[in-house]
């Protein structure tokens, strides 16, 4: 071998190895690019989007953008100056009156506020997550958790084959008649469909978070919100010291009496047996009875000519016969 093929045959390998490299490497770029089309054009089908979107150049793409954005659309209604996005962040608004000095927030996280009241040792938060408490006794070993995820239990026959996820699922299901066209999807965004008329002006809404609006009233000083986080308030009532919520869980409350309900109907059902087994052999026994025995003496009739209380046995001291029945 001459000079010359001592030095150009390292340099052949090297490329031919570089050349086999870019085919393996085109060949995979070749075989990812049909799978994403496959994967593009399933996911397509399945939202019932136009097939010529996954084309569309960047300019198509901003002026779809821009079309969502136009004044007489949802997004564009909301994003719009002076609409409901504007209003709840304006000077004065929702935002502001949450967040400002002694607002709502601050009442929430200041010391001895909701928040530390929730979170202190003797809560109600505390009380439902200690040991032996109402969710450890949840998810104890033939708990609710437990029959929940048991053999044949609950989520297995959601999850089952014919179960109700499967009915959601399958053809013709529920979520395929959501997503078809011109199914609910299509219907709710549409244009005059609901989510334009909640979004349009005087629309829910607006009057939501339009001056003197629902969210204006309940987070006004004074208003409802206030009242409810306040000293003695319902949320106090709820999770304060000796509230519902403590009540509920403490020892004998309402928790155990729900749980104990099964060991009642037990003992209801044992008592019922027990009358019921009493009051047959009495039902027999007055039924074998004579019934010239039961019939009282006003079943008889007076002979006639005589008084109905001749001859009728012992009398009371007026002369009326007793009130017992004839024996014989």
């Amino acid at each position: 071998m001459d000079l010359k093929g001592i030095v150009t045959t390292p340099l052949r390998v090297v490329f031919s190895t570089a050349d086999a490299a870019m085919s393996a490497i085109e060949g995979g770029v070749a075989v990812t690019r049909f799978a994403v089309q496959n994967v593009d054009s399933e996911v397509s089908n399945a939202l019932h989007v136009e097939a010529g979107m996954s084309s569309a150049t960047p300019m198509q793409l901003l002026q779809r953008l821009a079309s969502l954005l136009e004044p007489d659309r949802p997004v564009g209604i909301i994003l719009s100056r002076g609409g409901p996005l504007d209003r709840v962040l304006k000077q004065g608004g929702v935002v502001d009156r949450l967040t400002e000095p002694g607002g709502m927030l601050e009442k929430l996280t200041e010391s001895g506020g909701l928040l530390d009241q929730v979170t202190k040792d003797d809560s109600p938060i505390t009380r439902l997550t200690s040991e032996g408490g109402p969710l450890d006794r949840l998810t104890r070993p033939g708990g609710v958790v437990d029959q929940i995820t048991e053999s044949e239990g609950v989520l297995e026959r959601l999850t089952s084959e014919g179960g109700v996820i499967d009915k959601l699922t399958a053809p013709d299901g529920v979520l395929e008649k959501l997503m078809t066209k011109d199914g609910v999807l299509d219907k709710l965004t549409e244009k005059g469909g609901v989510l334009d008329k909640l979004a349009a002006k005087d629309g829910v809404l607006d009057k939501l978070t339009g001056q003197d609006g629902l969210i204006d009233k309940l987070t006004e000083p004074g208003g409802i919100i206030d009242r409810a986080i306040a000293d003695g308030g319902i949320v106090d009532q709820l999770l304060g010291q000796e509230g519902a919520l403590e009540r509920a869980i403490a020892p004998g409350g309402t928790l155990d009496a729900v749980s104990q309900l099964p060991d009642v109907v037990a003992e209801l059902n044992e008592a019922v047996a027990l009358m019921t087994a009493a009051v047959n052999p009495m039902s027999d026994l007055v039924n074998r009875l004579p019934k010239r025995i039961l019939k009282g003496r006003e079943g008889r009739e007076p002979r006639r000519g005589s008084s109905p209380y001749d001859g009728a046995g012992p009398a009371g001291a007026n002369g009326a016969p007793s009130d017992g029945p004839e024996l014989l």
